[in-house]
C-alpha cells in the first residue's frame, strides 16, 4: 500500500508540474512582468525598419516592440505600478535563435524573416510585415537584369531569410553573405560581387546613406517576398496570444506603413527615380543619330566637286566593322549634301571613287540630329561636327 501511495503521489505530482507548464509557467510573461524588464533580441542596423539613433533604436519594430512591452505592462497582476524597461539585446541574425533558446532574451524582432527552418527552432507570430526584395546593381560595374541573376555574384545578410530565399531560388549563382547590408554594397561598389538582393526600403536607405553609392540602384522589379514576425520560444503560448493581439491592433490601423513612411524618408522613390533616369540616358545614348553631310570646297581649289553626284559616302564602325551607307549625293548649289543614320561609335567616312576618307566620332551626348560638314582645301580636309 505505500509503495502505491508513494507512485501515486509521483503521478499526482508530474500532473501538476505539466500542467503548471500547460498555464504558461514556461512563459516569458511572468518573468518580464516580476522582473520588470523585457530582453529582447535583434539585429540594430536594419534601417528604417529598425536602427540605432544616438542611444535609442527607432523604427516602425522599435514602435511595435514598445506597443509589446505596454502590453505586458497592462496585463500584469502586480499592484506595483513599476514600468517595465524595454532593453535591446544586440545579436547577430545567425544568433538570434540560440540566444531565444538559452533564455538569454525573451522574444526576437526586427525584420525577422519566417522561414521552414525556423519554425522547427521558435514559434512565430503573425506576420506584420512583408519585405519584397529587389535587385540592386551597380552599373558602372555590371548592369544586371533580373533575368542575369543565376549566374551572378549575389551578396546578402549573413543568416538571414533572405540569403536563405536567394540560396534556393539563384542554386546556380555564387552567394556571398555579409555581416551587414551596409557591408555588401560598399562590396557592389568595389565590384566584389555583381549584385545585392535584399529589402527595398533597407536598400534604399543604404544606397542613400553609404558614402560612395549614390550611383548605383535598384528597379520596381520584386524578386520575392518574406513575411516577418515575432519569434519566441516553443510553446509560449501566453507571449505569442499578447504579441499577435498587438499585432492584430497595429494591423488595424496600418501603423506599420506609417511608420515606415515617416522613418524611410522618401529614399525608395528616389532610387527608383534615378534607376528610371539611367535607363532613359542609356535608351537615349544608344538611338541612331541622323547625320546631314555636307562638303564644299575652299576658294581657290580645283576639285570638279560635282562629279560626287549621286554618289554615296560609307561609314564603317571602328569597333564592330558594320558598314551604313549614305542616301545618293545631291546638290545644294554648290555643296554637296547626303544623308546617313548610324548608332553612336567611331566611324571611319569614306567616299572610295574620290579617294577620300577621314574619321568622325558619333558620341552619346550628340543630339538626335547632327550636322557633318567638310571642307576640301588645298592642303586636306577639314571636317567640323556641328
Amino acid at each position: 500500500m505505500n509503495k502505491k501511495l508513494i507512485l501515486l503521489t509521483i503521478l499526482m505530482l508530474g500532473v501538476l508540474v505539466l500542467g503548471a507548464g500547460c498555464n504558461g509557467s514556461t512563459s516569458a510573461v511572468p518573468d518580464i512582468q516580476r522582473e520588470k524588464v523585457a530582453y529582447v533580441g535583434t539585429v540594430p542596423f536594419d534601417p528604417p525598419l529598425v536602427y540605432q539613433e544616438e542611444a535609442e533604436l527607432v523604427g516602425p519594430d522599435a514602435e511595435l516592440g514598445k506597443r509589446i512591452i505596454q502590453r505586458i505592462q497592462e496585463t500584469s497582476d502586480s499592484m506595483v505600478d513599476t514600468e517595465i524597461k524595454l532593453m535591446w539585446i544586440n545579436r547577430t541574425y545567425p544568433t538570434l535563435v540560440s540566444a531565444l533558446q538559452n533564455h538569454e532574451i525573451h522574444f526576437v524582432m526586427g525584420v525577422f524573416g519566417i522561414t521552414e527552418e525556423r519554425k522547427k527552432q521558435v514559434d512565430f507570430s503573425d506576420s506584420y510585415y512583408t519585405s519584397e526584395l529587389v535587385l540592386v546593381i551597380n552599373p558602372v560595374h555590371k548592369p544586371l537584369t533580373p533575368d542575369q541573376i543565376g549566374t551572378a555574384k549575389i551578396g546578402v545578410r549573413e543568416g538571414t531569410a533572405v540569403e536563405t530565399l536567394v540560396a534556393e531560388k539563384y542554386a546556380t549563382s555564387t552567394v556571398t553573405p555579409f555581416k551587414t547590408l551596409d557591408d555588401a554594397i560598399l562590396a557592389l561598389r568595389r565590384s566584389e560581387v555583381d549584385c545585392v538582393i535584399d529589402d527595398k526600403y533597407m536598400a534604399a536607405y543604404s544606397l542613400e546613406e553609404t558614402p560612395g553609392a549614390g550611383h548605383m540602384d535598384f528597379g520596381p522589379e520584386i524578386l520575392g517576398s518574406i513575411d516577418c514576425a515575432v519569434a519566441v520560444r516553443k510553446g509560449d503560448k501566453q507571449l505569442l496570444d499578447l504579441v499577435n493581439y498587438v499585432i492584430g491592433g497595429v494591423k488595424e490601423e496600418n501603423l506599420i506603413a506609417s511608420w515606415i513612411e515617416q522613418h524611410s524618408g522618401g529614399r525608395v522613390q528616389t532610387v527608383l527615380d534615378r534607376h528610371q533616369e539611367r535607363l532613359d540616358q542609356e535608351k537615349a545614348a544608344a538611338m541612331p543619330r541622323n547625320l546631314t553631310i555636307r562638303v564644299r570646297r575652299a576658294q581657290g581649289v580645283s576639285i570638279d566637286i560635282y562629279r560626287m553626284a549621286n554618289l554615296r559616302f560609307v561609314l564603317t564602325n571602328r569597333q564592330t566593322g558594320d558598314k551604313v551607307s549614305s542616301t545618293p549625293i545631291r546638290f545644294e548649289g554648290s555643296t554637296a549634301v547626303t544623308k546617313a543614320t548610324v548608332a553612336p561609335g567611331s566611324y571611319l567616312l569614306q567616299l572610295h571613287k574620290f579617294n577620300f576618307q577621314t574619321g568622325i566620332d558619333i558620341g552619346p551626348n550628340d543630339p538626335e540630329n547632327v550636322p557633318i560638314n567638310i571642307t576640301l582645301t588645298a592642303t586636306g580636309v577639314v571636317v567640323r561636327k556641328g
